[in-house]
This record gives C-alpha cells, sequence and structure tokens, in this order.
C-alpha cells in the first residue's frame, strides 16, 4: 500500500538511518518506499554512467534497488548509508560487465608502479582537473569500463581509496595502481585529442 502523504510528510526529513530503523526494529514496511524515492534516479544515473545505455542501466538500477531493499537487514551502519547503496551499484554493474565480457581485467605488477613520483601523480591529477567537462566525458566513453569506472568512484564520488578497495574487494595498493593506469590512459588520450585540434 502506498506511503499516505500525510505520513510522507512525516517521514520526509528523517535521515536514512532513522528511516530504515523504523522499518527493521518497528516494521514500518511502507517506508521502504522513502527508501526508494530517495535513491532509485541516484542508482539509474551511476548505472547509465557506468554502461552508458539507458535500457541497461534501467534493468540494472531496478534490479539494484530490489537488492538494496531485499538486503537493508544487512546494512550494519558503520558507513554512511548513500556509501552502502554506491557499493551495491558499482559491484552489480562490475557483474553486469564481467557477464557481458566487456570488463577486463590485467594482473598488474606492483613494481610497475612503485617509481611513481608524487610529481608525476600531481601533474596527471591537474590534467584531470583542468580538462573541460565536455570534453572529459567524451574521453571517459573512450576508456576501458574498468578505468572508467575506478576513476567515477575517485574523482565523481569522491571515494576514499581504502572504500574503493573494499568495495571492489582488492588491495589498497591495487586500487592506487589501478587508478594510475587509468589516470595514464585519459592523458594519453587527451594527449591525443589536442594534437588533433592543432
Amino acid at each position: 500500500m502506498p506511503i499516505s502523504k500525510v505520513r510522507r510528510k512525516e517521514v520526509d526529513s528523517l535521515k536514512d538511518i532513522e528511516i530504515i530503523k523504523r522499518i527493521l526494529d518497528q516494521g514500518e514496511r511502507d517506508l521502504l518506499e522513502v527508501i526508494y524515492d530517495r535513491y532509485a534516479a541516484k542508482v539509474y544515473y551511476k548505472c547509465l554512467g557506468i554502461v552508458g545505455q539507458k535500457a541497461t542501466a534501467e534493468d540494472l538500477a531496478h534490479d539494484v534497488m530490489v537488492k538494496i531493499l531485499i538486503n537493508l537487514s544487512t546494512f550494519r551502519g558503520k558507513a554512511d548509508f548513500s556509501f552502502w547503496v554506491h557499493s551495491i551499484t558499482y559491484n552489480h554493474c562490475m557483474d553486469h560487465l564481467k557477464r557481458k565480457k566487456k570488463f577486463r581485467t590485467e594482473d598488474i605488477e606492483i613494481s610497475a608502479y612503485q617509481h611513481v613520483s608524487t610529481e608525476e601523480i600531481e601533474l596527471e591529477n591537474k590534467i584531470l582537473r583542468d580538462l573541460q567537462l565536455t570534453q572529459l566525458e567524451t574521453l571517459l566513453q573512450e576508456l576501458r569500463p574498468d578505468d572508467k569506472l575506478i576513476l567515477m568512484m575517485r574523482y565523481q564520488d569522491s571515494m576514499s581509496v581504502k572504500h574503493i578497495a573494499r568495495t571492489l574487494k582488492i588491495s589498497e595498493s591495487a586500487v592506487k595502481m589501478r587508478l594510475k593506469r587509468s589516470r595514464d590512459r585519459l592523458a594519453e588520450l587527451l594527449k591525443v585529442a589536442q594534437d588533433d585540434t592543432k
């Protein structure tokens, strides 16, 4: 049964954790609609950003929201609820990409990136900051899905290396290496794009 307007007004100001507590502890199942309404569009746009196809993003977003609502009791409240939602969204989209064989992982030697200086990393970060948004979006579409995904997690969603590592179930050093590799590829694409306009 849909939530009434009066009840909606009462609960709209509540934080996610308060709503979740009322759903789980007091059995107020109608409040699932509030959680759905708060996150469905965000999940859809996150899926769309990862897979790039509206119909697929709609299907994935629906699956993610069902997964979130069904597994609400597993949310421990140690991190912000939105991070938990992002983790489920990323993992579900990654599973989809793996099934479609679009997601290609590589074994990377840790030693290959140990020589990277702080100055090089800062330069790459400056390149990313200097890109115009439209140009960045175009270049991101040319990256492999796993490179695009990790850059989105770090720079669009401001996720920490630690949180990315937990979400992707890899080590923090692997996250740093993948971020470095992805920034390198993006910088190469930018250089090619700039050379083409000369």
